[in-house]
């Protein structure tokens, strides 16, 4: 199409639709083919856009916006193998039910099968794992190829949004000329793509489903007969209305009495405690006790979002599992145990509200019995927090004193970040909920470590907000150019990024795994594989500002002070290579002995009344 600038114009109306249809965020990699694409974004006034070198970190950039902004950000790539560095942020997104584009450029079709350079099969590169695939198609100057281009983008937003969120991938074909060329004068098919970008794209309206009416007719009457129910809050994602989904969880608890048992990742745990509210700490720890499980047995759970990290809890259903369990979520089938009684499919924060009204105007009566519960649930909670305080006093740094330290330390409404492996199981074992709010960011979708630096860097650019990002060192590893990225994220000077990397020598998780009980020699050649590195070296080499703690004192004034100062900080709080393994069991040891007490003496106590009655 020499002479011509068609692929150019093309490029120009798939942006614009694309902006029009609601995306404000594009995250551009380098190549060839992608020109035109590159050249249209980086000239719209309508999108921003983001340079990033490596296509694997460039995708979990957009991934972080997008958990930010509820929108799809676009990743654009060039052919050949550039897409496939994509597929773990992809996977991701199709797993935690988060918007997100892939454009991939490519050739035409003339070069494939043909040992051309780059070329390679990306129709449906991502298989399954994409809520929709389409095919751009090589530039055509007819007017209803030019309408199908703005028509495919409208469609890649709505099917990103609706109804289920989740990622999409375009392929986009391209002949040389990539670039611009200077013309004589109009071209042909000019009129009809001036109009094209001069109108509104297609509005789209999707359908949404509201709440159901018998569904919480019936699950009302449920609540109003247990004695013995809960609200189990798994991970969930972070949106504006945060404030909204704890309101109505917390009035939901109010209407019912059950106590909340609150993830750290569910965006209730960090904001939502409150007077009249049981909301335990460590729930994961008090209910690894055998005592405990045995001598409260639910009759109702309620089970919020995603399944839950807890392995006390998987536990405590599996041994319950005649309890009637019933999971809200909007999306997926979030029950692995496949036991669930019902799986209610809405937004969780309109089924506890409707729930709410629903039994605040039956003038629920609040009995012994559920007074009763609440307070064992509350006093198990107080027990497994004092213990977790405890192992985490002292000047001696460990994994549960940083997580502790950084959850304090981020400024109320900002962003925590948190790995995946023992980062977030550290959040949830010696973090105890709190009145000040923050919010959670986590990747619980596909549970990974990858990406998890260039996802804060994305989130920080969205957000516009303080970000802290608290992660292991072999996550940090597994995406250290992601550190360019946070410098170049934080570099406007409007908030900080702070990057505590937990350096325990390795993937001590395995530790915890019955793996670890076949001897060291082979724990560390092939789990725990500790590297012995020293992160201030990547720190300068990226820009960041670096500092080193070995105590908790340390690590409380590299927090204070990278909260002070502009940019992003890396800080590197050492704890030893074996000790936290050793440490929770221990934990978890002292609160089984306390609660297997505090379960015991209400039994003593009736036996005891039961010989002084006459």
């Amino acid at each position: 199409m020499g002479g011509s600038n068609l692929h150019s114009a093309w490029a120009q109306l798939f942006v614009r639709a694309l902006a029009q249809a609601g995306v404000r965020d594009l995250v551009l990699c380098p190549g060839s083919r992608s020109t035109p694409l590159a050249i249209a974004a980086m000239e719209s006034e309508e999108v921003r856009c983001q340079s990033v070198v490596d296509e694997r970190a460039a995708a979990f950039f957009a991934l972080g916006q997008a958990r930010v902004t509820g929108r799809p950000s676009v990743f654009v790539c060039t052919s050949g193998t550039a897409g496939a560095h994509a597929l773990p942020a992809i996977i991701e997104a199709h797993q935690s039910f988060t918007p997100f584009i892939a454009i991939t450029a490519d050739r035409p079709w003339e070069l494939a099968d043909a040992a051309a350079t780059q070329t390679i099969d990306q129709t449906k590169l991502f298989g399954d794992h994409v809520r929709h695939f389409a095919e751009l198609g090589l530039p055509d100057p007819s007017p209803l190829a030019m309408r199908a281009v703005a028509r495919i983008a409208a469609q890649a937003v709505t099917r990103a949004l609706s109804p289920t969120p989740g990622p999409v991938h375009i392929n986009a074909r391209f002949r040389k000329p990539l670039e611009p060329v200077d013309t004589t004068g109009p071209e042909p098919w000019q009129a009809e793509w001036e109009a094209l970008m001069r109108r509104a794209g297609t509005r789209v309206v999707s359908a949404r489903a509201g709440v159901d009416g018998r569904a919480i007719e019936e699950l009302a009457a449920r609540c109003a007969r247990a004695e013995r129910g809960l609200i189990v809050c798994g991970p969930a994602h972070s949106r504006e209305d945060d404030t909204r989904a704890r309101r109505a969880v917390l009035a939901l608890s109010r209407a019912t009495g059950f106590p909340v048992l609150a993830e750290g990742t569910s965006q209730i745990c960090f904001g939502g405690l409150t007077e009249g509210v049981v909301m335990p700490a460590s729930f994961d720890s008090f209910l690894r006790a055998p005592e405990f499980r045995a001598a409260n047995a639910p009759d109702l759970i309620l089970e919020l979002g995603a399944p839950p990290t807890s392995a006390g809890y998987a536990t405590y259903i599996a041994e319950h599992a005649s309890a009637r369990r019933v999971v809200v979520s909007p999306h997926g089938w979030n029950d692995p145990t496949s036991a669930a009684a019902a799986l209610v499919m809405g937004e969780p924060v309109e089924v506890c509200e409707a729930l709410a009204a629903r039994l605040a105007g039956a003038a629920l009566s609040l009995g012994r019995g559920r007074r009763d519960w609440a307070a064992t649930f509350a006093r198990a909670g107080e027990i497994a927090a004092t213990h977790a305080a405890r192992a985490c006093a002292g000047d001696e740094l460990t994994e549960g004193a940083i997580a502790r330290m950084v959850a304090s330390a981020c400024p109320a409404g900002s962003l925590l970040a948190i790995g995946n492996s023992m980062p977030v199981r550290d959040l949830d074992t010696y973090c105890p909920p709190s009145a000040r709010a923050l919010r959670v960011l986590h990747q619980r979708g596909a549970s990974g470590i990858d990406g998890l630096v260039s996802a804060a860097a994305g989130a920080r650019v969205a957000a516009a907000a303080p970000v802290t990002l608290l992660l292991g060192d072999l996550s940090l590893l597994h995406d250290l150019t992601g550190l360019l990225l946070a410098a170049k994220a934080a570099g406007d000077g409007r908030a900080p990024l702070v990057i505590v990397v937990v350096q325990n020598d390795g993937g001590r998780i395995f530790e915890h795994l019955p793996i670890a009980r076949r001897g060291a020699e082979l724990l560390e050649r092939c789990f725990t594989m500790p590297q012995h590195l020293d992160f201030a070296p990547a720190a300068a080499m990226f820009g960041l500002a670096y500092e080193r703690a070995g105590t908790a004192g340390d690590l409380s004034r590299a927090l204070a002070a990278a909260y002070q100062r502009p940019g992003a900080t890396l800080i590197e709080a050492v704890v030893p290579p074996h000790d936290g393994a050793a440490r929770v069991a221990r934990l978890w040891s002292d609160v089984r002995r306390d609660v297997a007490a505090l379960v015991s003496a209400p039994a003593a106590e009736g036996a005891a009344a039961d010989l002084q009655s006459p």
